[in-house]
């Protein structure tokens, strides 16, 4: 399947490229392209970060199993429901599995640059609180990814099968051959973007069509098990950290507005 795959210094040099980009913008007083360059320096930027993160931790194989029977255990004492007979009774249908892998890949990235796409153009003033919301939650879930979990598919004496890679669509390819951030299950970006972006477009849009955004999140949830690239619990948890940093973005706020407020109302010196 066709799919770009930059190393992280492919992707450091783009993010230079697109730093002095803005800034000959800016010098040549082109505020709109320059603010657009910028945006794209920070995503490339994110890329970058997220490319040698999983450089440091996808060669962890022992440990990344033993996290992941943790996670499974974890999951069948909350009687969660098995990734293993979702992804068994969708496996007979081949359209189905192929489906599900096109959607892994093109539903991640894409929908999420859409996004920021659309903010920035349509709702300019709400366009720093999201870029926000997107570097705060990368950010954790990066913290998060130095204690390397093997997904599903890498733990194939539990039943699971690598449908990507039996039907040639992987973004990954076999383990060690492709890119970084095969053991960085925990906790699950395609889950935690895509819940992200449904709260962008519902809190922000005033479309009475914008409630149909929250089928992505819920299609991205059953997705991943049926690919076996997540666990129930790597959404949960990435779904949790959007929580909190929706919550430190909104007493961030308040916090700005209490110390702006009382430095407007101090006397004007005559």
């Amino acid at each position: 399947m066709p799919h770009l795959d930059p190393t992280w210094q492919v992707a450091a040099l783009t993010t230079a490229a697109l730093l002095l980009l803005a800034a000959v913008l800016r010098l040549l007083h082109r505020p709109w392209p320059a603010a657009a360059a910028t945006e794209a320096t920070l995503v490339a930027g994110l890329y970058t970060a997220w490319q040698l993160i999983g450089t440091a931790t996808h060669r962890n194989v022992a440990g990344a199993t033993a996290n992941a029977l943790s996670v499974w255990h974890v999951e069948q004492a909350l009687h969660l429901p098995s990734e293993l007979a979702l992804q068994q009774a969708v496996t007979p249908h081949p359209w189905l599995v192929q489906l599900a892998n096109g959607y892994y890949l093109y539903g991640h990235f894409n929908p999420v640059g859409l996004l920021l796409v659309w903010v920035f153009v349509r709702h300019r003033p709400a366009y720093a609180r999201v870029r926000l919301l997107l570097c705060l939650l990368t950010a954790s879930a990066f913290l998060v990814h130095f204690v390397p979990v093997a997904p599903p598919r890498l733990v194939p004496q539990l039943g699971f099968r690598d449908v990507a890679l039996e039907y040639g669509q992987s973004v990954y390819g076999s383990f060690g051959a492709g890119i970084p951030g095969q053991l960085l299950a925990m906790p699950s970006l395609h889950v935690g973007w895509a819940i992200l972006l449904a709260y962008v477009v519902v809190t922000t849009s005033r479309s009475r069509w914008r409630w149909l955004v929250l089928a992505h999140p819920v299609l991205m949830s059953v997705d991943v098990a049926v690919t076996a690239n997540h666990w129930w619990l790597d959404g949960v948890v990435c779904g949790g950290l959007l929580v909190l940093c929706v919550a430190a973005e909104r007493g961030g706020a308040r916090l700005l507005a209490a110390i702006r407020v009382p430095a407007a109302l101090e006397p004007v010196a005559a």
